[in-house]
């Protein structure tokens, strides 16, 4: 896939998929392999689903760590 071309939610999703099957596969090790891309993918998938993102100085999360824009439900 190009990086220049946009990518879809199912594109972040699948290229996601394919790094937690890596590491499904060959444990630890895979962790030291995955390339950025893999990582990128890996946490947008984690926006897609709605995790909140929390900076890194903030001692205490959040109560709300999920947020749902489409319903407006969090968790």
């Amino acid at each position: 896939m190009s990086a220049d071309r946009p990518r879809t939610d199912r594109d972040i999703l699948i290229a996601a998929g394919r790094a937690l099957g890596r590491i499904d596969r060959d444990g630890i090790r895979a962790l030291t392999n995955l390339s950025v891309q893999e990582i990128e993918a890996m946490a947008l998938s984690l926006v897609l689903f709605g995790l909140v993102s929390i900076p890194p100085e903030l001692l205490t999360p959040p109560e709300t760590l999920i947020s749902n824009p489409s319903n407006g439900v969090s968790r």
